[in-house]
């Protein structure tokens, strides 16, 4: 039962659940985030490791940064192959984005022997994360992409190459893949193990909110209550059938005690039977008339 009343809110929260896991990760290719390392000064600069291509090790990849602009001045995107090979067999190239996809900058560079591919973002200041994308076929088989490659923001991108034109040799770094505890794959472990305490306290939270409504609905308004009659007990004047006590509080009553007098003719103290039918139930505690409902002598209690 609670699972019925609860089954279109649980689909949508598992939805939503099912799609910031889909967030981090792209059919099986989780997000991450690595660094470049500059091996003379340790300086460190942020990247994104790509969806494709192999992934980095444990111990990093060490190699030479290498600008292809200096190489060939109209290739600096990397949409073409090298008309000649990289000299050093431990060459890091280092492309700007834009003209032509990442996979085929990253087979373009691999195919002039580099060892792997920087791709800088010259426009805007933010990672992201490169997908084999393209009108290609190719794009769906990135099985021969055997070198890594990994994605800088603009910042670091220009401080890159300044770097190089400063140096005016290719410079010696590290790609290093980040701590376990820096991925965002410990994020969809978390949400993982999080998932059932958060969605248990979702339904909890679902089951009140529908328990209050319900309440109300049981409930009888004050204006109701306050439009029962009402009188004033003396025991001279009791009959003989009359109760001698509230069945609420089981206190006998005394005089001066103001008594409401339900439709259906049954008597409680005006402080019990106020709090039974504003709190509890709007029905008779004795016989379970229901106090809203209008009767030919109490036309005035329907509920507007």
């Amino acid at each position: 039962m609670l699972l019925h009343l609860f089954k279109r809110p649980l689909l949508l929260f598992l939805l939503a659940h099912c799609l910031s896991v889909a967030r981090w990760c792209h059919f099986g290719n989780f997000v991450a985030d690595a660094s470049v390392v500059l091996v003379a000064t340790n300086a460190t600069y942020q990247d994104r490791i790509a969806a494709f291509g192999p992934r980095l090790t444990d111990e990093g990849l060490f190699g030479y940064l290498v600008s292809i602009e200096t190489i060939e001045d109209d290739n600096q995107k990397g949409c073409n192959k090298l008309k000649k090979k990289f000299a050093n067999d431990s060459c890091i190239a280092l492309v700007e984005r834009g003209q032509c996809s990442f996979i085929d900058k990253v087979r373009n560079m691999q195919a002039s022997g580099a060892i792997a591919v920087v791709v800088g973002d010259n426009e805007h200041n933010g990672l992201i994360t490169m997908y084999a994308t393209g009108e290609s076929i190719r794009i769906w088989d990135t099985s021969d992409v055997k070198i890594p490659s990994v994605f800088v923001a603009q910042t670091e991108y220009r401080d890159l190459k300044s770097l190089l034109v400063v140096a005016k040799e290719p410079v010696e770094i590290q790609l290093l893949k980040d701590d376990l505890l820096q991925w965002p794959l410990l994020d969809v472990i978390i949400v993982v193990i999080l998932s059932p305490t958060v969605m248990m306290i979702f339904i909890y939270v679902l089951w009140r909110i529908r328990q209050r409504q319900r309440r109300k609905q049981d409930i009888a308004p004050q204006q109701v209550v306050g439009n029962l009659p009402t009188k004033i007990f003396y025991r001279s004047k009791r009959q003989e059938n009359d109760p001698q006590e509230c069945v609420i509080c089981l206190e006998d009553y005394v005089d001066e005690d103001e008594l409401r007098i339900m439709p259906c003719k049954h008597e409680y103290h005006v402080k019990c039977i106020d709090s039974w039918l504003t709190t509890r139930q709007r029905f008779c505690p004795i016989c379970k008339r229901d106090v809203c409902l209008p009767t030919e002598e109490t036309p005035l209690l329907s509920v507007p």
